[in-house]
Parts: structure tokens; sequence; C-alpha cells
């Protein structure tokens, strides 16, 4: 079995959006709701704010897509770059020509709600079949 079968096994067995890592990822994503309040007590501006809770949420996308199996890292890697143009998601800026910075600090704490639309077994398969 090629490491394409191996990880294509493992996320059939796992799931996508319910994958333990995945599962981890979205926790911590949650667990920056509680940084803005301490930020602002400490005097940070709310754009500082929404800056920092960017980052913050990039700086984890970043280590959950390396901690991914190497190909399917590759494949999300791939998957949000072909939406956004950055392999980590949008940039601040772009984020802020849409949204306020108050909606920007919301955003970077909410996991992403329709996973299952973006990344899927067949788009993964898609992907590997367009290296060959």
């Amino acid at each position: 079995m090629d490491e394409f079968e191996k990880e294509l096994a493992e996320i059939i067995n796992l799931g996508i959006k319910n994958n333990p890592l995945r599962l981890t990822y979205e926790n911590e994503v949650r667990a920056l709701r509680t940084l803005p309040d301490k930020l602002f007590t400490e005097g940070y501006s709310e754009e500082q704010i929404a800056r920092i809770m960017h980052t913050k949420r990039r700086e984890l996308g970043r280590q959950y897509k390396e901690a991914a199996p190497p190909l399917f890292g590759k494949y999300i890697y791939a998957a949000t770059e072909a939406k956004y143009g950055d392999p980590l998601g949008p940039t601040f800026e772009m984020l802020n020509e849409k949204k306020s910075y108050k909606q920007i600090i919301e955003s970077a704490a909410r996991p992403i709600d329709d996973l299952d639309n973006r990344l899927t077994l067949e788009g993964f398969k898609e992907w590997y079949k367009s290296l060959n």
C-alpha cells in the first residue's frame, strides 16, 4: 500500500470533520475566545487585537496542517490556496476589506462550519491525481 492509499484509508476510517486531530484544532480555535478580553484589559486597541487574533488563528492552522498526514496536509494547503490565494487562508488585509475588526476577532475564534464542502475525499483524490 502506498502513502496515498494509506492516508486515504485513514481518512475514510476517521473522517475529515470528526478526525481527532481536527477536533483538537477546533477546540484550540474556540479557546482563542478568551484572548480578546485579556488583551483589551492590557490596553490593546481593537485593531491590534484583531491582528493578534488573526495571526494566532493562522499559526494554529499552520501547525495543524503540518501535523496532518503529509499528503493530506499538502492537499489542505492546496485547497486553501485555491480558495484564498494564500495557503494559510485569507490575509488580514483581505478580511479587513469586508469585515470590521470586531468581526475579524470573532471569526478568528470560530472554526469553519462548512469544512465538508471545502475538504472532501473526492477532492483529495482529484488533487492527488493532478500531481501525476
